[in-house]
């Protein structure tokens, strides 16, 4: 299983936060350590699990090479967990991983390849499927996607809505890109609000092809927090027991994303103008923020 280093390509790295995820999490290190892009490393961090998930990285890592495992003694929440894999990693490229999803032999390969040689492109990503438990495909996700569009605001605007699908999450990233924007804020749309942000810095660009898993599971952060205000407990735990606006946090961090990235002021104010719009479908939960 240990890998082998090739000089040459540039190195991706893979950010892997993990909290007793035990159940999934050999599969998921197989599947990335069978990639066939080889100049990869994955950088591990474990959120002071309290299940096997230690002894199953420890063993990972004294394996294969291309694991870093680092464990926190306490638990500092899933977002900060999340920025901090990507502080651990040194590669030009860099992706989020999952322990409960998986990624075929090809993924890596296939997104360092279209950032090789298209230098509009910030993401790369696969087309996603959907997997339960055991692992079989249940349905595969369809749908159109405008992040590749050459204009930002059109790029912008598919994140504004709150029902689209985030397939590019765990694309692979320049990293020159991602360490300008804020990463994930404490939100529970932390996801949205990134690839949102990214969006306004360059096009993604989609494989098309069926290279990405998505377990499906009841132990999902989303299934055991299925109420937005209490997954900030998962987020931070200091939140647990703060009043939170998560509606009203979309609006501010989609209001820091266009401010903080260098537009022209026109495609500014159209990234504005799908802000605004997405205050005239939300207003009732906007209420809802100020009643709860």
């Amino acid at each position: 299983m240990a890998g082998v280093q090739a000089d040459h390509q540039p190195l991706a790295s893979i950010g892997l936060p993990v909290f007793n995820g035990a159940q999934f999490l050999g599969e998921a290190l197989e599947a990335l350590l069978n990639q066939t892009y080889r100049n990869i490393e994955i950088a591990i961090s474990d959120n002071a699990s309290t299940d096997a998930t230690p002894d199953i990285c420890a063993r990972y890592a004294s394996l294969d090479r291309r694991i870093r495992y680092s464990r926190l003694s306490e638990n500092i929440g899933g977002i900060p967990n999340h920025n901090r894999v990507f502080s651990l990693a040194t590669g030009k490229y860099f992706m989020w991983a999952s322990h409960d999803d998986l990624v075929l032999p090809s993924y890596v390969d296939k997104c360092v390849e279209i950032l090789e040689k298209d230098a509009s492109a910030v993401l790369a990503y696969a087309k996603t499927s959907i997997i339960d438990e055991a692992g079989q495909v249940q349905r595969l996700m369809v749908g159109s996607h405008s992040a590749s569009a050459p204009r930002a605001a059109e790029r912008f605007r598919e994140f504004t809505h709150l029902t689209s699908m985030l397939e590019a999450f765990f694309g692979l990233i320049r990293r020159e890109v991602l360490e300008k924007t804020m990463l994930h804020l404490p939100h529970p749309g932390s996801d949205r609000l990134l690839l949102a942000e990214l969006s306004l810095r360059g096009r993604f660009v989609q494989i098309p092809e069926y290279l990405f898993k998505r377990r499906l599971h009841a132990g999902r952060s989303i299934g055991v927090h299925p109420d937005i205000r209490e997954r900030y407990s998962w987020i931070v735990p200091a939140f647990k027991h703060k009043r939170v606006f998560p509606h009203w946090g979309y609006l501010a961090g989609y209001a820091r994303a266009i401010l903080r990235t260098p537009l022209a002021f026109r495609d500014k104010a159209s990234c504005s103008i799908a802000v605004l719009r997405m205050i005239r479908y939300s207003w009732r939960e906007l209420l809802d923020d100020l009643r709860s």
